[in-house]
């Protein structure tokens, strides 16, 4: 909290010495890749858009930097997830005289609230009672709501910015075409396969995608945990999953460490692959100009090597 305060504290000073006669563009900053993505899938490119979250970084443990408490003053637009891990973002926001236009991508769709599966670790850290029901913020796991957060985006920034709502609205209608795709094919493969059950050996922010495609699934840890290391109950428990299922693999997420996958898929004689959460990807991704088409689609062969 006091490091908190003391970021305030700079924020106010920055934007009190920032120059008034720069030249006023439409801007646009997005915390998180999923918010990144969307907005630059609309306005056709990331010109006078900004993503806070360093590629490579990961997303529950960042702490805003005073820039990013200018960037988010300075804009026009922020977008955002909307959950715990940019809680932060609404504090900001809430100390500022005028603040930006805001879209929250967790207030698009129906939440689904975080789970305690069997065999999975409890979260103790502080601030984090799965009792309570704590959401999963990870909307944009679910391409169908993807395509609602990109219709719902598109026409909030026509609304803000109208002399180019006739290109947002093209925009978003080609990457929504682009999405049905997508969905059309994990249907496919979903319908299409002898399993329905994935063993993810790290966290787990896909509950919006396998509620979507009536998958199940066993896990270390939930979407927004802390914790990287499970007890050796729960690595057990996965192992005998793994076993029981005959899995042909066992998934991570990416930007996680593979130890504990490795771990597992040795004991239970399967392989390992990485199933892309899109939270942020790595900066190779990132200056490649990958998109949420590119990164889920790179999961359809995931996808079928880990359900057939």
């Amino acid at each position: 909290m006091k490091r908190f305060l003391y970021l305030l504290f700079i924020l106010l000073i920055l934007i009190s010495c920032s120059a008034e006669d720069t030249a006023e563009e439409f801007s646009v900053v997005a915390v998180d890749f999923p918010s990144f993505d969307a907005a630059r899938a609309i306005v056709g490119g990331d010109d006078n858009l900004t993503m806070l979250l360093p590629p490579g970084t990961e997303s529950h443990s960042y702490d805003p930097t005073p820039r990013d408490m200018v960037r988010l003053s300075e804009s026009d637009l922020v977008i955002y997830t909307g959950g715990p891990s940019d809680a932060w973002v609404d504090s900001i926001l809430s100390s500022l005289e005028n603040p930006p236009a805001s879209f929250v991508l967790t207030r698009q769709v129906e939440l689904l609230s975080e789970e305690k599966k069997e065999g999975m670790e409890a979260d103790e850290h502080e601030g984090h009672d799965h009792d309570q029901h704590e959401i999963d913020e990870h909307v944009w796991t679910s391409p169908v709501n993807e395509m609602t957060i990109i219709r719902n985006l598109a026409s909030l920034l026509e609304t803000i910015n109208p002399e180019e709502a006739v290109s947002y609205e093209a925009n978003a209608e080609e990457y929504i075409g682009k999405i049905e795709a997508l969905d059309y094919e994990i249907r496919e493969i979903v319908d299409n396969a002898p399993r329905r059950t994935l063993i993810f050996a790290s966290r787990f922010p896909l509950l919006y995608f396998v509620r979507e495609y009536d998958l199940d699934y066993y896990a270390a840890f939930p979407g927004c945990a802390e914790e990287t290391e499970p007890s050796a109950k729960t690595v057990a428990f996965l192992i005998d999953k793994a076993e029981e299922l005959d899995v042909p693999c066992i998934l991570n997420i990416e930007l996680s460490s593979d130890m504990i996958a490795r771990v597992i898929a040795s004991e239970a004689g399967c392989g390992i692959r990485t199933f892309n959460t899109l939270h942020n990807v790595t900066a190779a991704d990132f200056h490649q100009g990958k998109t949420y088409i590119d990164l889920m689609g790179e999961n359809l062969d995931v996808l079928r090597e880990a359900l057939y």
